[in-house]
């Protein structure tokens, strides 16, 4: 679960045995893991410099778990400055994009695709291209063909197990039935991480071609630009991966393991752990608002989480529920034109 806050497998034991005791010594810490005391030092050291554990003073070296609440505070404040990092890496590209639409060369490296006709079949086309995988950001605006065909990617994901990531923003995902469309694309085979805010819309076929909005903020989908095997292309892919690692995995609500726990209480879990508020799952599972709060806190009292984000590491360890699939295919029943 840790993973996405860069920790290996034995940091993330190591914390989570500090989180359930009081300080330990580097010995019992090697007694526990059954490492040696090199390989554990080089764990603790990840988890000092993250913020999550500190040393107790004394005569022998031991170590203490710092406060869930303050320790993940000081990681998003990190992220938050990765983020702005790649905003500028979205300024750089967006000054490349602009250049190669001065040069003759970069002509025949892009292509404008104008009208939403257009956008929605040049969208469908590209899933139908790919042989390996399918990437990209989720954000609107979304276009479709005139007939009202969404650009899906169900049939090409399914029938030719294809590999998806998408990359969706936290924000989006509080529209109307956006949760429960997420819910139905993981169980479908697709791999979802989410942040706070994405850059721009995307999607990549392969390594290709990529189809991205002409305009940086449409407020229709009606002009997009292909873009072929390039500088531009390479770039796109960086930053999609850059992203990618920066997003926190989607949990999805799997199979019932504890009769306590109902399927509106997993959701719930589910949806906190993606960030939402308690007004955003109130409408996406369409309760009251009071509901909803009052629901939240018996989960962390029955959890024993003192924190949004520990209640879903303490229901992902108790098997309430699991991460998206990892490498296999997806649905992506989204008016989404080219980017999903």
């Amino acid at each position: 679960m840790l993973e996405v806050l860069g920790l290996d497998q034995l940091a993330e034991a190591l914390y989570l045995i500090l989180v359930d005791n009081p300080p330990l010594s580097l010995r019992e810490l090697c007694r526990r893991t059954d490492r040696g005391s090199d390989e554990v030092l080089v764990a603790l050291a990840k988890l000092e410099d993250g913020g999550l554990i500190s040393r107790v003073p004394g005569p022998s070296a031991s170590f203490t778990a710092l406060s869930p609440d303050h320790a993940m505070e000081a990681l998003l404040l990190a992220r938050e400055r990765d983020i702005r990092r790649v905003r500028a890496m979205t300024e750089q590209l967006t000054a490349r994009h602009r250049e190669a639409r001065r040069s003759r060369e970069s002509a025949e490296l892009i292509q404008v695709v104008t009208g939403c006709e257009n956008v929605a079949r040049f969208g469908q086309q590209l899933f139908a291209r790919a042989q390996r995988e399918i990437r990209g950001i989720d954000a609107p605006p979304y276009a479709r063909s005139s007939d009202g065909e969404l650009v899906d990617s169900v049939a090409a994901v399914t029938q030719r197990g294809l590999r998806s990531r998408f990359i969706r923003a936290r924000d989006t995902l509080a529209l109307p039935e956006a949760a429960k469309r997420m819910e139905f694309d993981v169980a479908a085979g697709e791999e979802v991480r989410i942040l706070p805010t994405v850059p721009m819309k995307m999607v990549i076929a392969d390594d290709q071609a990529a189809l991205i909005p002409l305009q940086t903020n449409p407020k229709v989908m009606d002009a997009c630009i292909l873009v072929h095997p390039s500088a531009l292309l390479d770039a796109l892919s960086a930053l999609f991966e850059s992203l990618w690692n920066e997003g926190q995995p989607y949990l999805s609500w799997g199979e019932r393991t504890d009769d306590l726990m109902s399927d509106e209480e997993r959701r719930i879990i589910s949806l906190l752990a993606a960030g939402f508020s308690d007004e955003a799952i109130a409408r996406q599972l369409d309760l009251g608002y009071r509901t909803v709060q009052r629901r939240v806190q018996a989960l962390l009292g029955q959890l024993g989480a003192v924190s949004r984000f520990q209640a879903g590491v303490l229901a992902a360890n108790r098997g309430w529920w699991q991460p998206s699939s990892e490498g296999e295919g997806v649905g992506v029943p989204v008016d989404a034109g080219p980017t999903h």
